[in-house]
């Protein structure tokens, strides 16, 4: 049951020893019900015509209309498929983000910059992006990342999408509308694959190690010749060329106080300590939805400053780090920081909400 559940989720591209040419591109797909090579060759590629080819480069001895085992399957030349390329839209940065394109060329991204297949992205301290694709998901690189767009493409049509991704080293969020049939999502990393249909995750990658952690829905992960769902609120750690372990619980979000400074242009917040946590993580962003970080670092402490801050409003993020360096459930704050009025007291900070939630990048 595991394996076939995984299979639903993880629509890894296979190569399959003497039936494709060395250099080719192949997509995969798997026989339901119904189907046949010609209904096939009508539904996804240029021509209802290409079944033959089909049926020949998959060595499948039976005629057009003639049912195959749901289950069976087979790839098809991505030069075949209606499946068109389609870009990425760049739709927030922070900082000086670099671009390099797959010829060479580099350029400083703005929003609004059209990503395609085979582009790089490159961010340092201070530097993130959020990118959305055809289907409306979306992926927020972190500061100190190198991410790689292998494959972009979308079926306007039946809303098919193949969208393969390359973490290189670094931290993404990642947002994934629910996908249509056959559709792929996937992002690769030194030591593991990560493929969803639907969800919301976060990705970390060195090169020899990789963690998930879900914070919605459930995300299939393979690495070491195994594979493992991870589901809502856990995690796994991948090493490279190593089975994986079973996920693992994500620490509970922190409990914030509020802000204790009376500095007009200070942040100082504390929150209770949580058991298991080695580190805290926080995040301080003019957002809500954290594009525009104005700060992203770690602590032992309980409690964080943030000085020289001008009036405006603010969020606060602050999450646990366990023992696996698994980052746990995010608490959200939201303060407003105001002028102080002359010759008046310093009652200048109004804490607008302090609360709890998952938050979904």
């Amino acid at each position: 049951m595991l394996r076939q559940i995984i299979t639903l989720l993880l629509l890894f591209a296979i190569s399959l020893p003497g039936l494709v040419a060395a250099g080719e591109e192949y997509w995969e797909y798997t026989f339901r019900p119904g189907d046949s090579i010609w209904k096939i060759a009508e539904k996804y590629t240029t021509s209802v015509n290409n079944w033959l080819e089909i049926q020949e480069l998959n060595k499948i001895r039976q005629g057009p209309d003639r049912r195959i085992p749901p289950g069976t399957r087979i790839v098809i030349p991505v030069s075949m498929l209606k499946l068109q390329p389609a870009p990425a839209i760049v739709i927030a940065v922070s900082g000086e983000a670099s671009l390099v394109r797959a010829n060479g060329e580099t350029q400083t991204l703005k929003t609004g910059t059209r990503l395609y297949s085979g582009d790089r992205v490159v961010t340092a301290d201070e530097q993130s992006l959020r990118m959305q694709f055809a289907d409306k998901s979306e992926l927020q690189v972190l500061p100190n990342s190198v991410v790689v767009l292998d494959k972009l493409s979308h079926h306007e049509h039946t809303g098919m999408v193949d969208t393969r991704i390359r973490l290189n080293s670094g931290s993404v969020n990642t947002r994934v509308e629910k996908l249509k049939p056959d559709s792929r999502y996937e992002i690769k990393t030194p030591a593991a694959v990560t493929a969803v249909r639907g969800t919301a995750y976060r990705l970390s990658s060195s090169s020899q190690i990789s963690r998930t952690m879900v914070t919605e829905g459930n995300v299939g992960v393979a690495a070491g010749g195994t594979e493992k769902i991870v589901p809502d609120g856990y995690g796994i750690v991948a090493e490279k060329d190593k089975p994986l372990p079973e996920p693992v619980k994500l620490l509970p979000p922190p409990v914030l106080g509020e802000n204790q400074s009376q500095d007009k242009t200070m942040l100082k917040i504390s929150w209770q300590k949580l058991e298991d946590a080695k580190y805290y993580r926080y995040q301080l962003a003019s957002d809500d939805t954290f594009n525009q970080l104005i700060v992203d670092r770690s602590t032992e402490d309980t409690s964080i400053e943030i000085n020289d801050l001008k009036p405006g409003r603010y969020y606060l993020l602050v999450r646990g780090v366990d023992q696996y360096q698994l980052e746990g459930l995010d608490t959200v704050s939201e303060f407003e920081i105001n002028q102080a009025p002359a010759e008046k007291d310093n009652s200048w900070i109004v804490p607008v909400s302090v609360g709890v939630l998952i938050l979904i990048l």
